[in-house]
């Protein structure tokens, strides 16, 4: 923590002294809330990530992209490994949020400037981030190293195939690849969409399953979502369509619990609880399609 401080307190951005912190959350990254003369920042700092196949400059490009478009805070420095961002002071959305119409469209509203603004901003690193290749690349990574969870993995690989079959048929375009409520801020008068570190080209209705996803939408409330998402109300192939990247959005999560189970974490079953979830979300969506 001491070499953060004196790391972060040495940038010719200050003015004057300032107070560091340590912010909760993070598990691919170090974040500390910094006070300064001027407001508050929050620093953020990580390298490469092989095991979710994260590219840092991937990440700055990205956040610099949505700060431009309004869609993210102000990035004020990056360097490799480090950024920092202008602290946005509010709440994170609950569930509950998301379940009110007001909200939701709130939201869709926030996911659809994504998809239509990101793409003329971002100057980063043009890879393939659909969610068949992420998912892809987790069971190749997960094969290659002694873990846990390579029979699990064996156990999806026919259903990423029905998968890709279906999914590399919809339109591509810029994706965030992490919506949740956590990752939207509502500071009273607008959202903010944060951590763009799985952001890239690949496709954006994953972003839409996403969020149905993660705030357990129901029927009422995800053709809502849909049918803002189309402009029209869904026909019944584009439901199926959104039903399989339901599914591919529930996988992509649960092997990010795999990966980071199994790749990362120095006490294997730490996130017993987490990956429990998501298996079930995986099962309900695939009886879905």
């Amino acid at each position: 923590m001491r070499h953060y401080q004196d790391r972060l307190a040495a940038l010719p951005l200050w003015g004057g002294s300032v107070a560091i912190e340590a912010m909760t959350g993070g598990l691919t990254n170090r974040n500390l809330l910094i006070t300064a003369r001027m407001g508050r920042f929050v620093a953020r700092i990580a390298d490469d990530n092989a095991a979710h196949d994260i590219d840092r400059a991937a990440e700055q490009a990205a956040t610099r992209a949505a700060a431009e478009c309004g869609l993210g805070p102000e990035l004020v420095w990056a360097e490799p490994g480090l950024m920092i961002l202008r602290y946005v002071d509010g709440k994170t959305l609950r569930s509950v949020d998301l379940a009110g119409a007001a909200k939701l469209r709130r939201s869709l509203a926030l996911l659809g400037r994504v998809r239509r603004e990101m793409p003329a901003r971002y100057d980063g690193a043009r890879r393939d981030r659909s969610p068949i290749a992420l998912l892809t690349g987790y069971a190749k990574r997960l094969a290659a190293e002694p873990n846990r969870w390579q029979q699990a993995i064996d156990r999806y690989r026919p259903l990423i195939e029905r998968l890709r079959a279906r999914l590399e048929l919809l339109p591509s375009g810029f994706a965030h690849n992490d919506v949740h409520g956590d990752n939207i801020i509502d500071d009273g008068e607008r959202l903010w969409l944060l951590d763009w570190e799985y952001a890239g080209y690949g496709q954006p209705l994953v972003d839409l399953a996403s969020l149905v996803n993660n705030a357990g939408l129901r029927d009422e409330a995800i053709e809502i979502g849909l049918a803002d998402w189309l402009g029209h109300a869904p026909t019944h192939s584009e439901g199926e369509d959104f039903a399989a990247m339901r599914l591919a959005a529930a996988m992509r999560d649960l092997f990010w619990g795999y990966a980071q189970d199994g790749l990362v974490a120095d006490q294997p079953g730490k996130l017993d609880d987490y990956i429990s979830i998501n298996e079930g979300r995986v099962n309900a969506a695939a009886a879905l399609i």
